[in-house]
């Protein structure tokens, strides 16, 4: 469920122990910005939640990885309903 902070800016999803973040995989940086924004304004663990819509979409997911784990929050992903895998032969 969005929460609205006192500055009125949204964050996407609150629970107990996160601040979460959902951004298209293509807005990375994006996302990484607001989680974190978001963690230190909660005082909650910032997370990134990439949706991801092809395969191509997961080189963004290594470069916010890469990011995660110098900076310690975390990364997570789903896959849009309409994500293809192409096998290619």
């Amino acid at each position: 469920m969005e929460y609205e902070l006192n500055d009125k800016t949204r964050i996407d999803c609150v629970t107990t122990n996160y601040a979460v973040e959902f951004d298209f995989a293509k807005k990375w940086a994006e996302c990484i910005g607001q989680a974190l924004y978001y963690g230190v304004s909660t005082k909650k663990k910032p997370v990134c939640l990439l949706i991801v819509e092809k395969p191509e979409d997961f080189k963004y997911f290594y470069r916010v990885k890469k990011v995660t784990e110098f900076f310690k929050f975390d990364l997570w992903y789903i896959k849009a309903p309409e994500y293809v895998y192409k096998n290619k032969k």
